[in-house]
């Protein structure tokens, strides 16, 4: 790879690849400008005969990396494997009948695990999979009623709904009531405030809306009551299943391996052990991603020892979770 600040980089060969690369990708100029990072009115005026009547430097300077970044990948794809999408654990099947039976029978149901078992990636794959599913991630910035509100309605499709908490409750209703089977699925429950979670109890109340609750282990201490803080007590006699998992088991390290195409005992055994240390699937998807990119780049196959490595270097960085 070569710093573009230390050669000089012809503009008209930037020009002409730019237009030939449309050409053979078919990529619009919408989806060329995101991956170069440039607006998308200045990269088609810099791919077009008339060319660009600002700073034309700098854009051959953003295709001349972005050439660079393909030929790399280029490079490294003869050796690095697909990343795998969903695929089933044992534990995501668990989940899976979890989020089923909120959906069938309009239930409130709890999925208490802890970091990298799968619960975001399965609520994902259902709300794919399903009709009249839809999956909500809070973080702190919509942890009250109206944030929350404004986020579900989001992934519901409503994008204009405005007004006080009581008007978005009667608008998030009066949805619900025209579909058939509905489930909200609720991921990081953890960041809601009390008063956000009776307020999502109250549509089950009244529409019947199945819900689940999906969070870390301390969202179950505290609607189990074995927090002190209990919030959500009186959530507690509602839900009607529960589902506690703090690290992924062994038959779904196993899973990720075999995603992942890795079918040596000794790795499978490696991604086993990582796997059940804090982080789980998730932590050891990282560490493949980066065996992987130490093993390609010298053009061989990945060992225990790159499985090993990328592990003590993350741990080292504190990036085991």
């Amino acid at each position: 790879m070569n710093d573009p600040a230390k050669q000089p980089i012809d503009i008209e060969e930037q020009r002409m690849w730019l237009m030939d690369h449309r050409t053979a990708t078919g990529f619009t100029w919408s989806e060329i400008a995101k991956r170069i990072g440039v607006k998308v009115g200045t990269i088609s005026q810099f791919g077009s005969e008339k060319g660009y009547a600002g700073d034309e430097a700098r854009i051959a300077d953003a295709v001349f990396r972005y050439r660079q970044q393909i030929a790399q990948l280029a490079t490294l794809g003869t050796a690095l494997p697909e990343k795998p999408g969903y695929f089933e654990t044992p534990s995501s099947l668990q989940l899976m009948g979890l989020l089923h039976y909120a959906k069938e029978f309009g239930r409130i149901v709890l999925g208490a695990t802890g970091a990298g078992v799968g619960k975001s990636e399965t609520a994902k794959h259902l709300q794919v999979c399903f009709p009249n599913v839809f999956h909500a991630e809070m973080s702190p910035s919509s942890a009250g009623v109206n944030t929350m509100q404004l986020e579900l309605l989001r992934v519901m499709g409503d994008r204009t709904s405005k007004g006080t908490p009581q008007a978005l409750t009667w608008r998030i209703r009066d949805l619900l009531r025209g579909l058939g089977k509905p489930l909200i699925i609720i991921d990081e429950a953890q960041h809601l405030s009390q008063k956000a979670i009776d307020e999502i109890r109250g549509w089950n109340d009244k529409t019947g809306v199945g819900i689940a609750f999906l969070g870390n282990i301390e969202v179950l201490k505290q609607i189990d009551g074995s927090s002190k803080d209990n919030a959500f007590a009186q959530l507690s006699s509602r839900v009607a299943m529960r589902m506690k998992r703090a690290i992924p088991l062994r038959a779904d390290a196993i899973a990720l391996a075999h995603a992942w195409k890795i079918f040596d005992d000794d790795l499978v055994e490696q991604i086993v052990r990582i796997s059940l240390h804090p982080g789980g699937l998730r932590g050891t998807t990282y560490t493949l991603e980066s065996a992987f990119m130490t093993a390609s780049s010298e053009g061989r196959m990945i060992t225990v020892d790159d499985i090993q490595s990328a592990w003590a270097q993350r741990r080292a960085h504190g990036g085991a979770a």
